[in-house]
């Protein structure tokens, strides 16, 4: 008995930093437990890691040869740079797919324990019971434990945050320098920033009744100084740049023309970019739904205004649940700053409440209606945890359904004997040039990452390989495979019945190769 309590009373006493470990542990196990299936759920997560293969042996890639018909072959920029040099001791120290998937699992795990340190730094109450809140948010979960660059996008906006509330002028330079190297979406910390700095300006125009001069106030204000901090160190990293200034075009392209324009009413994009619901978004993340609810209710009982750290969180919340209201992909950033705007919310009313009087008049209440509260109490312990259990189950399925690491491995390994180094092959939809370019390098493609980048380039193309892809148009094949696409090889997904008819029905199509997945010809 001795010996249990003080085991307990060490976890007690030192339970500021054991807390730490103990997220970063349970959420290590349980990426591990998603990422322990040999398959990827999203293609791109093959296009990351060869990318992080080929960094030693082709430098910093200012054209990508391996997608022909592209805007990307003569100019091209690597907006993941830093995420894919990050990926380079996992994927060379052990095989490339497990290797990968291992720096996900530390990348997620650290995100967690990041969110939570934030909200300790911040001196927000029960930011353990917050950081478990985003754990069980399972759209977020699916989208962070992919192969892919938005972890670090979100890893770095919330040390922003942290630089942002602590008015870290240089460090902010230097984060807003380091987010352009690391990821495309660095305009977000100019958002954050910016709308920090317009909150901040309006809270003392008001403070003193609009009788100061705007622009006084915009001269003295230090959260305007933050913004020009964020301004200066994505503009340094833009031009200290090996790709400036080519990626100046190459970012409206991936900003503008396929992040906030996007073409999915004219082409088939991918499955991210088409929108949620708004009824299956607030379902699907139904306990960031209920928190953010909550929060805004607290903020509007409470006779005291909200910081400005509250307010702006939430225009950040609004702004990311518009975002993902146009397109899914953004429920990464979407759920994990809708949990931290309800934390610092609910946090600040939190600490003006008397805890001991709050559970006096819970049990009050409890004893005055024990029939009622007893059921409700067995309804939510049952319901919640059987809910999250179902969410969990359904995410491990879809890890599970993935890609298969060897799907096309067959037809790459044909054509790393068989084929010359830069032969084009002409493959059956855009999507499957991640998964080829993994298992066979040395060819080029026709198209892939993102359909735009086609369409952007020859419009007249992007329309012609759909009609052959889809199996539209069945005559002429030879010549246009040839003459517009000069490719070596055809490859016909498994899937893809009418193309590979239509393949088969024309003359100077010789098949060399076929397996479950594929079929190849080789072009005469």
């Amino acid at each position: 008995m001795h010996n249990e309590r003080k085991i307990s009373h060490f976890f007690v006493n030192q339970w500021s930093w054991i807390s730490y470990l103990v997220i970063f542990i349970i959420t290590f196990v349980f990426f591990t437990w998603l990422q322990a299936p040999a398959s990827f759920p999203d293609p791109d997560s093959f296009y990351h890691t060869e990318m992080s293969l080929l960094i030693p042996s082709e430098g910093i890639q200012k054209t990508f040869p391996w997608l022909q018909a592209t805007i990307l072959k003569d100019s091209f920029i690597d907006q993941h740079f830093l995420y894919h040099v990050f990926l380079m001791p996992f994927t060379h120290a052990m095989n490339p797919i497990q290797g990968a998937k291992l720096a996900t699992v530390f990348l997620g795990a650290g995100l967690l324990t990041l969110f939570y340190w934030l909200m300790r730094a911040q001196k927000i109450k029960f930011a353990f019971v917050f950081t478990m809140a985003l754990l069980a948010s399972m759209p977020f979960v699916f989208r962070i434990n992919l192969v892919k660059a938005p972890v670090v996008s979100i890893i770095l906006l919330l040390v922003g945050l942290y630089l942002m509330f602590r008015h870290r002028y240089f460090l902010l330079f230097g984060l807003s320098f380091a987010f352009v190297w690391a990821y495309g979406g660095f305009i977000l910390i100019i958002v954050f920033t910016g709308v920090y700095a317009v909150v901040s300006v309006f809270a003392d125009l008001w403070r003193h009744e609009r009788a100061r001069n705007f622009f006084i106030v915009l001269s003295h204000n230090r959260e305007v100084r933050l913004f020009i901090a964020s301004c200066l160190g994505v503009v340094a990293g833009l031009i200290i740049n090996p790709y400036f200034p080519n990626n100046i075009s190459f970012y409206w392209h991936q900003l503008v023309q396929i992040g906030i324009i996007n073409y999915r009413s004219v082409i088939s994009v991918g499955n991210e970019w088409y929108p949620y619901s708004f009824f299956d978004l607030t379902a699907n993340t139904a306990l960031v739904s209920i928190l953010v609810l909550a929060s805004i209710l607290s903020t509007v009982l409470q006779y005291r205004p909200p910081t400005k750290k509250v307010v702006t969180l939430f225009f950040i919340y609004i702004l990311f649940f518009a975002f993902t209201l146009k397109s899914r992909r953004y429920v990464e950033y979407y759920v994990p700053f809708g949990i931290l705007f309800s934390a610092f919310a609910l946090g600040q009313h939190m600490y003006h409440l008397e805890w001991r009087r709050v559970w006096s008049r819970a049990l009050s209440l409890y004893m005055q209606h024990r029939i009622v509260g007893t059921i409700l109490i067995v309804y939510f312990l049952t319901t919640i945890p059987t809910v999250i259990i179902k969410d969990i189950h359904s995410t491990h399925h879809d890890y599970t359904s993935g890609i298969p690491v060897t799907r096309f491995a067959g037809v790459g390994s044909w054509l790393a004997e068989y084929s010359e180094p830069g032969d084009i092959v002409f493959h059956s939809s855009w999507d499957e040039f991640p998964v080829l370019f993994y298992h066979s390098p040395k060819d080029y493609y026709i198209a892939g990452l993102d359909p735009t980048f086609t369409y952007e380039y020859s419009k007249e193309l992007y329309r012609q390989m759909v009609d052959i892809t889809l199996g539209s148009q069945s005559t002429y094949l030879y010549r246009d495979i040839t003459e517009n696409f000069h490719a070596k090889y055809v490859l016909v997904e498994a899937n893809h019945f009418k193309m590979n008819s239509n393949i088969k029905a024309n003359a100077g199509f010789t098949e060399v190769y076929k397996d479950k997945d594929a079929t190849l010809y080789q072009v005469n």
